[in-house]
């Protein structure tokens, strides 16, 4: 009997232990090799870069509004790619999030065809991988081709701007979400579907100082004609140069419509912003995120392993 006992108890212990050993993370994956430019582009990611991200003021049609400012891109505004592995969708066609599963970008800023614009396509592996076990592009693409798993891409792009951690958004309490680069962590916010096309925003100067830079009137705001009332969201201004003279009050000009009809020379320029606006008015916009977080499953990649009891 009490060999019985002493099996019985010995192999529930072994079960335990193996349902332990179930929810362990896999072995970390190795870090892929990094260019010179990529590692360059990584370090001014870092925490000791972040800070609040500036919010500016602007006009729409005589309203006030404000937009966080992510900086100048490329023209045409670059698309990268943002990869999320999956375990695939549910019967509404959603995406059901591997537990803890953060998105592969492929890009940074500083780095060839970045912007902040990602088009999203999915990794789906059923349950065949574990969490975070997927850290870079060219592993999930290694997966597809073994056939472990599925490319399903879309047409949708998402504003999704990558920035160095520890980042905040002034008057805006939304946690930054986590990805991967190259197998390393970046940060990101989601501003939900934007389009990769440009609409004007006005910028007011006074001429060009001796090194062919614009002399801002700082007193002015920027005049915008577009604000983010359904997606996909005009987040990418095309910066044009409206040139006013010392008779000028600054804010005399309000809307689109009266800086075209002022008669003030307007001057295209290559710089393009990302600046998606936030506040009308003193008043939030609602804008909808994209998948990465409306259906994200942000819990710990593995539960609490199973408390094992000692038996007498």
């Amino acid at each position: 009997m009490r060999v019985e006992v002493r099996c019985f108890l010995a192999a529930g212990l072994l079960c335990v232990a193996a349902a332990a050993n179930a929810q362990r993370p896999a072995a970390t994956p190795a870090l892929p090799s990094l260019s010179a430019d990529q590692q360059a582009a990584l370090d001014q990611l870092s925490a000791q870069y972040a800070g609040d991200l500036e919010l500016h003021q602007a006009w729409y049609r005589d309203r006030q509004v404000m937009y966080y400012g992510f900086g100048v891109s490329p023209q045409p505004v670059g698309v990268g790619r943002v990869l999320w592995p999956i375990h695939g969708f549910d019967l509404q066609g959603n995406p059901v999030a591997i537990r803890g599963q953060r998105p592969i970008f492929s890009t940074l800023p500083g780095l060839p065809g970045y912007s902040g614009i990602f088009r999203l396509a999915y990794v789906i592996t059923a349950d065949r991988v574990q969490p975070n076990t997927i850290r870079d592009i060219a592993s999930a693409e290694n997966l597809v081709r073994r056939g472990r798993a599925r490319l399903q891409e879309t047409n949708v792009t998402y504003n999704l701007p990558i920035t160095p951690q520890g980042t905040r958004l002034p008057r805006d309490s939304t946690a930054p979400m986590l990805g991967w680069y190259q197998g390393r962590d970046v940060q990101f916010f989601d501003f939900g579907q934007s389009a990769a096309a440009t609409a004007p925003m006005m910028a007011f100067v006074t001429g060009m100082d001796a090194s062919g830079e614009p002399e801002f009137l700082r007193a002015q705001f920027p005049v915008i004609d577009s604000l983010p009332v359904s997606s996909p969201y005009p987040d990418f201004w095309e910066v044009r140069y409206v040139r006013v003279d010392s008779g000028y009050s600054p804010n005399a000009l309000k809307g689109l419509a009266a800086v075209t009809s002022s008669g003030y020379l307007i001057e295209p320029t290559p710089t393009i912003r990302n600046g998606p606006v936030m506040f009308v008015d003193g008043a939030r916009v609602l804008r909808t995120p994209s998948p990465l977080t409306t259906f994200a499953d942000l819990r710990s990649p593995f539960p609490p392993a199973p408390t094992v009891l000692k038996v007498p």
